[in-house]
């Protein structure tokens, strides 16, 4: 008969590994969620200014969509801001 010997420390350090595992997951789904979230807001802000005439033209360079990509919706918001106002874009 085969003697499984387990100690009390690789149970605690096995349970500590697949909280910090699940932890990093719930992160990275929320970084993800967030940049698609953004950079369709992006697409859809230009296409709708587009489309109704609202005046607000982000253009879509690579520093708009990097902004929009890592801030999300907070970014999209940011850069309508600084359309409205009259600053340049790159």
């Amino acid at each position: 008969m085969v003697e499984i010997v387990v100690s009390v420390g690789s149970i605690i350090f096995a349970i500590i590994l697949i909280a910090a595992a699940l932890l990093i997951l719930k992160f990275l789904k929320n970084i993800l969620v967030n940049t698609v979230l953004g950079v369709i807001a992006l697409l859809a802000v230009n296409f709708l200014s587009q489309a109704t005439g609202w005046g607000v033209n982000i253009p879509l360079t690579l520093v708009t969509i990097a902004v929009s990509a890592v801030l999300g919706l907070a970014g999209v918001g940011i850069l309508i801001v600084l359309a409205v106002l009259g600053v340049k874009l790159p």
